[in-house]
């Protein structure tokens, strides 16, 4: 199902005014000392710089750990192409998009027992089981879909902290996976931005934990877990394939609960 999923990725308008809060004013209180504003500044200039390696970057796999429903995560694979590869963990949905153009969604057998009921439910399993579903490009799965894969909510928040900021503060090292990282936080009362960003010749931000108690009661994760790879996206078998408008209509209202509707 892809119920709820944009509840806490939808993060892009709030997360953009705190950000502003926290980067702006930057000729604020003076620090205790030369060596500690240096500190600092220092700390600042990695967070940018970090911030910066990301965009950069030709691709990105992000898990965003509270996403979907039932407390899933789901990862997000996307290159500078808008091909995307999309999986709800525990595999409940795959998405497929090819150059931001074609799309097809595939559901497991477990999601669609759960959410398919009734005669149009029974209709469902029968024409989607093992199937792909390729999508109208003016569906509202779609829509949301591309929309998911345009990454706009960790875009916007990491557009704000390529900004260098003087208040910048660096926490404890930890490790995590294996990676050793260094936790940089910006925070404004009870609001907060944290990135975890690996240490090294390249400092990436491995994870960013976006804490807006306005928004959401609990942070929300971005998880980026690779940066390069290739995001190859290639047409299902056409004998897996599903083209079908009142198929795609039943998936709309049984299969995707709480999609936004189309502006």
């Amino acid at each position: 199902m892809v119920t709820r999923r944009a509840r806490h990725l939808a993060v892009s308008g709030a997360a953009a005014g705190v950000l502003l809060a926290l980067t702006a004013c930057e000729g604020g209180a003076s620090s205790a000392g030369s060596a500690g504003s240096s500190k600092q500044s220092a700390d600042g200039v990695l967070l940018s710089q970090s911030m910066q390696l990301f965009r950069d970057s030709p691709s990105v796999r992000v898990t965003a750990r509270s996403a979907v429903a039932m407390g899933s995560g789901v990862g997000i694979s996307v290159d500078r192409d808008k091909n995307c590869r999309v999986e709800a963990q525990g595999g409940f949905f795959k998405v497929a998009v090819e150059r931001g153009g074609r799309t097809w969604m595939t559901w497991s057998d477990d999601s669609l027992q759960k959410a398919a009921t009734g005669p149009d439910g029974e209709r469902l399993k029968k024409e989607l089981r093992g199937k792909w579903l390729e999508l109208a490009e003016e569906g509202r799965i779609r829509k949301s879909m591309v929309d998911l894969c345009a990454l706009t909510p960790l875009r916007t928040v990491t557009d704000q902290l390529a900004r260098p900021s003087k208040h910048t503060a660096r926490q404890p090292e930890t490790t995590e996976d294996g990676e050793r990282l260094v936790p940089l936080r910006l925070a404004e009362g009870n609001m907060s931005v944290t990135a975890f960003i690996k240490d090294g010749e390249k400092p990436y931000p491995h994870k960013l934990i976006v804490n807006i108690p306005t928004f959401a009661p609990t942070p929300v994760d971005f998880w980026l877990d690779a940066y390069g790879e290739p995001v190859t996206v290639a047409p299902p078998a056409a004998a897996q394939t599903v083209r079908s408008a009142s198929i795609e209509a039943l998936a709309e209202r049984h299969l995707a609960a709480g999609l936004p509707s189309s502006p």
